[in-house]
């Protein structure tokens, strides 16, 4: 059965569906879900990610990491865990890295949070004869000071939209109307319990992952429990306001209710709940840095010289493209933002 076909038969059925009930069928339907039966990374798929663009973007972080984990854990193990790790291209590279500079004295422990079966086995082919294990539940992560990487992963889970009036905020949710989806308000009236949403006008939209605060609060709670860091790169601001919600079907935007299934359905991060909530848990919070900076900080520009010296003029070029499609401010530079999460304040590389 098509997935336009369930949600209209599920809507028949209950009534308007919440836009979080809606994206996790469009995305994650078992027989027909985007994430289940699509090829959606790289250049042939509908979008493309940072560690698919260029290798730097990966062995940066596994620099950033390794120099983490030397000057604050330096346990046994150097446990790396991705949060939806796409391809495991970003692991690969770092890992790579972090060998190479070590002299492979240091093999890090893997974990990797990850529920589409179709992209474990990519990852299993990217990271194969090493030590890596898959996780289907946050709260799964071992015992031990963990480096986690959220790279376009908070982006993805599912958001509810909310609209203000001047009675309060009503759910925007998705209905039929002459058998055509479309979106409607619903009646009753809902209250946000994080304050930053308390000063929004009439007719402003905000946006609430019940997802990315359930996932990220485990998080901070296995930092307070457990030290380690939490790395966050992803497209979003630090408002929380208007509707941010898209679909992209081969690199191009698209309707949200139209070819459900078909798209890859995102929206922004609101880094300023991001921060409220590990404020609250009394952990330390880096400032929110545009990408540009973060990986200028990081020597993406030394590390595109030494890739381009002694090659062809193609292959250079390709090299600089490749980079200055991270970094560039109309491009992925200042639209993704990088966040840290700590057990108490440190210095971290490229975040001061």
């Amino acid at each position: 059965m098509q997935i336009e076909t369930k949600i209209k038969d599920l809507i028949k059925k209950v009534g308007p569906i919440s836009l979080s009930r809606y994206i996790e069928i469009c995305l994650w339907d078992d027989e027909n879900g985007y994430y289940t039966s699509n090829q959606v990374l790289g250049r042939n798929g509908d979008f493309i990610t940072s560690p698919d663009i260029s290798q730097v973007f990966g062995e940066l972080i596994g620099l950033w990491s390794l120099s983490f984990y030397q000057q604050f854990i330096n346990k046994k193990s150097l446990c790396i865990t991705e949060l939806g790790s796409g391809r495991g291209t970003l692991l690969k590279d770092a890992i790579r890295t972090i060998c190479k500079v070590t002299n492979n004295k240091i093999d890090p422990v893997i974990t990797i949070l990850e529920k589409s079966e179709r992209l474990m086995t990519l990852q299993k082919e990217n990271l194969r004869n090493k030590d890596v294990k898959w996780i289907s539940d946050i709260k799964a992560l071992s015992i031990q000071p963990q480096i986690i990487i959220a790279n376009e992963f908070f982006d993805a889970l599912p958001i509810n939209q909310y609209v203000k009036s001047n009675e309060g905020w009503h759910e925007k949710k998705v209905t039929i109307k002459n058998e055509t989806l479309c979106f409607t308000l619903d009646n009753n009236i809902w209250v946000p319990s994080d304050s930053i949403f308390s000063d929004f006008k009439t007719g402003d939209t905000l946006e609430y992952s019940e997802q990315t605060v359930s996932i990220f609060s485990n998080i901070c709670n296995h930092l307070i429990q457990y030290d380690g860091v939490l790395l966050v790169i992803d497209y979003g601001n630090i408002s929380g306001l208007g509707d941010t919600l898209q679909a992209v079907n081969k690199h191009k935007f698209e309707s949200i209710l139209e070819k459900p299934g078909q798209s890859d359905l995102s929206s922004h991060v609101n880094f300023n709940l991001l921060r409220e909530i590990a404020r609250k848990k009394n952990l330390y919070v880096s400032p929110v840095i545009e990408q540009q900076k973060f990986l200028l900080e990081l020597g993406i520009m030394e590390r595109r010289k030494s890739l381009t010296k002694n090659v062809s003029s193609d292959k250079a070029k390709i090299v600089n493209s490749e980079i200055n499609r991270l970094i560039d401010p109309d491009k992925m530079g200042s639209l993704f933002k990088v966040i840290a999460i700590t057990k108490n304040k440190r210095h971290l590389e490229g975040l001061n």
